[in-house]
């Protein structure tokens, strides 16, 4: 059975100043990957480019207070 990386798997293992960027678009990129199915189920049309650009602008919304952290998968999910 394969393993399913988290989120909280990438954020506990940083211990280099630094990394918090990098390790924070990791975390926007499988936030794209695990949600992708269910967006292409719904739009077959949808690529994972303009997925992942839509996931970037929802995270960034979040983090300017636009947007609760809940509320970013439901809004992927609704585009």
């Amino acid at each position: 059975m394969a393993t399913h990386t988290t989120r909280a798997d990438l954020m506990g293992g940083s211990n280099y100043p630094g990394d918090e960027g990098a390790i924070h678009e990791l975390n926007i990129y499988i936030l794209a990957l695990d949600s992708y199915p269910d967006q292409f189920a719904d739009e077959p049309r949808l690529s994972f480019q303009q997925h992942l650009q839509s996931v970037i602008f929802a995270e960034n919304r979040r983090l300017a207070g636009w947007l609760p952290t809940q509320a970013v998968q439901q809004e992927v999910r609704s585009e």
